[in-house]
């Protein structure tokens, strides 16, 4: 998806792995289960460091950044678009290191996004049916944060334990 400034708009979620004991598998010698869930946080996308862009931003521009981030009220599309009208009512060269960040995260997700097709096409149908759900949930920038968490949780906890681990397993 493009802006009109043509900055390359990217999802910023990711799945991040949550290991609970499922109620059913409790002391009865079943395993742990794996729930993957969209983080809350976007230092599971950063390096380190600060990102460059936020570097070059004075004070006040950092922090009506990190304002924004850090917003889990807001759609996921909302949330893009406002970032992206932060940078370019910056410009410059903190505009410039923003959209190759974002083409970096783009490049990254997509790299993931091929990782995990080729990971889902070895499943079961049913599987690769609950990832298709999963992904749609995740994938939609009209939900916020804590909605995709919410729904994707939700989602995890209906499938069957085989189809569970099925996709819990491959998708590591």
């Amino acid at each position: 998806m493009h802006f009109k400034n043509g900055v390359v708009a990217v999802v910023v979620l990711t799945l991040a792995r949550i290991v609970r004991m499922d109620q059913t598998g409790a002391g009865n010698g079943d395993p742990p289960m794996i729930i993957p869930q969209v983080s809350d946080s976007y230092e599971v996308l950063r390096p380190a460091s600060t990102p460059e862009f936020l570097n070059l931003a004075t004070d006040n521009q950092r922090k009506e950044y990190i304002e924004l981030e850090s917003n889990m009220n807001v759609p996921v599309g909302t949330l893009r678009k406002a970032q992206d009208a932060w940078a370019t009512k910056i410009g410059g060269p903190v505009l410039d290191a923003y959209i190759r960040h974002v083409a970096t995260e783009d490049a990254a997700k997509a790299a993931e996004a091929a990782r995990m097709d080729k990971a889902v096409g070895t499943l079961s149908q049913a599987a690769q049916e609950a990832d298709k759900v999963i992904r749609g949930i995740i994938m939609n920038d009209s939900l916020t944060r804590k909605e995709i968490n919410a729904l994707v949780a939700s989602q995890m906890q209906l499938l069957p334990p085989r189809v569970f681990n099925e996709l819990t397993v491959a998708l590591q």
